[in-house]
């Protein structure tokens, strides 16, 4: 359950933009900006203030890989695990990553 903080930050997004669904993206880019990642009860909050399904808007946020539903770090550190970098080697980068950092 998210505190009343996050809707008020929320309202103060939404202002910034059109209460329309051609707003949904930057809505929710600077709501993931501002936390580092799309709290879903934000999503459902959006969806309700710009006159749009939460299925809508879920559809839209799970299509693109930029958004996240789940609590970011500040840095985020992806390592390449296709069959080209395997091959040349990204597991032990990956293990020494998870040692370090734990």
């Amino acid at each position: 359950m998210l505190g009343e903080s996050f809707y008020k930050k929320a309202d103060e997004i939404i202002e910034m933009h059109t209460r329309e669904e051609r707003s949904l993206i930057p809505i929710i880019q600077d709501i993931q900006e501002e936390y580092r990642y799309l709290p879903p009860e934000l999503l459902t909050y959006v969806a309700k203030e710009i006159g749009i399904t939460e299925a809508k808007a879920y559809s839209v946020a799970s299509f693109y890989e930029n958004f996240s539903f789940e609590e970011k770090g500040k840095y985020i550190i992806k390592i390449c695990d296709g069959t080209a970098c395997h091959v040349r080697k990204s597991m032990p980068i990956l293990d020494y990553l998870y040692k370090t950092l734990k």
